[in-house]
């Protein structure tokens, strides 16, 4: 899919772009573990400077909030969160993950 979001960090920058990737819900729903869904926590960088961002169940089920690979018809860059960014319409950039390794559902 592919949906132009805008990326506020407030007090820092905004950018409008077009992000590509898979909905978190279509995941989800393909493994088979949306139906008992709570939440959906994403996880990255792994290490000592780890963020961590949960979401909850109508979040995820509203296609707000999906994994990008792509931005601006480009493979999604480094500094961007390479190889997958969480993207969360609705939240904040401090909000959108990047360097997606985990997703855990609850």
């Amino acid at each position: 899919m592919e949906e132009n979001v805008l990326l506020i960090c407030p007090g820092i920058f905004t950018i409008h772009a077009t992000w590509k990737g898979v909905f978190v819900r279509e995941l989800l729903m393909r493994a088979g573990l949306l139906e008992g869904a709570t939440h959906v926590t994403l996880h990255g960088p792994a290490g000592p400077y780890e963020k961590v961002e949960e979401f909850k169940r109508d979040e995820v089920e509203s296609g707000r909030v999906f994994l990008a690979y792509g931005v601006n018809g480009q493979a999604l860059p480094q500094k961007h969160g390479f190889p997958l960014r969480a993207v969360a319409a609705d939240r904040f950039g401090s909000d959108w993950v990047k360097f997606v390794y985990k997703l855990e559902v609850r």
